[in-house]
C-alpha cells in the first residue's frame, strides 16, 4: 500500500503490510503474529513527524488513525496514543483546564509525543503526564506511572525499550 496517501508529506513508497487495529488488543494480535512470523513491524502513529524513504518500508506498518478516543474526567484527560495532539488539547480547552497550551501547536499523535517526550514553549509531556498505558516488549498490556516512563529531554522508557504506547492520562489544573 503506498504510504504517500496516509504521510502528512504525502511523499514515499510502499508499505509491505499496511494495519490499522482498532483497539489495543488487535494491536497486540498483530505484533505477536508478527513477531511470530519473524515479520518486521514498526508504528506509524498518525505519520505526522516522517518521510518514508522511495524504497518503502518491509513487513508490517501500524497506523493508529482508529485509535484517537478522548475522555475527560474531572482533570484528568485520557487519549489514545492515535489521537492527535492538537486534539487533546481543545478537548482540554472545551473543558476548561490547562496545562496542555504549550502543546496547541504540535502535529504530531499523543503515542509518539509520549514516546520522545514532545514539547514546546517551556512545557513537554513530562510536566502533564500521570502514566500511559503500552504494549511492552513481552506483548503484555500494562500501565506506567510518569516516573515509570524516565521521561527526560525527548526520551523515555517507551523509547529505550521498544514499547508501543496505547493510551495516556494527563492531570490538568482547571
Amino acid at each position: 500500500e503506498p504510504l504517500k496517501h496516509y504521510t502528512f508529506t504525502k511523499v514515499g513508497g510502499n508499505a509491505e503490510f499496511l494495519a490499522f487495529p482498532r483497539n489495543q488488543y488487535e494491536l497486540k494480535r498483530i505484533v505477536q503474529f508478527a513477531n511470530q512470523e519473524q515479520i518486521p513491524w514498526m508504528v506509524l502513529g498518525n505519520a505526522s513527524n516522517i518521510i518514508v524513504r522511495d524504497g518503502g518500508i518491509p513487513g508490517f506498518v501500524i497506523m493508529f488513525d482508529r485509535l484517537r478516543d478522548i475522555s475527560v474526567d474531572g482533570y484528568v484527560v485520557e487519549a489514545e496514543a492515535g489521537a492527535k495532539l492538537i486534539d487533546t488539547t481543545h478537548v482540554a480547552l472545551h473543558h476548561s483546564l490547562k496545562g496542555f497550551e504549550f502543546a496547541s501547536g504540535i502535529p504530531g499523535s499523543v503515542g509518539g509525543a509520549v514516546f520522545m517526550n514532545a514539547g514546546a514553549y517551556d512545557g513537554e509531556i513530562s510536566k502533564v503526564i500521570e502514566s500511559a498505558e503500552v504494549l511492552d516488549d513481552n506483548q503484555e498490556i500494562r500501565v506506567l506511572s510518569k516516573e515509570e516512563l524516565n521521561l527526560g529531554y525527548r526520551q523515555s522508557v517507551v523509547m529505550q525499550k521498544g514499547y508501543v504506547v496505547l493510551s495516556a492520562t494527563f492531570e490538568l489544573t482547571p
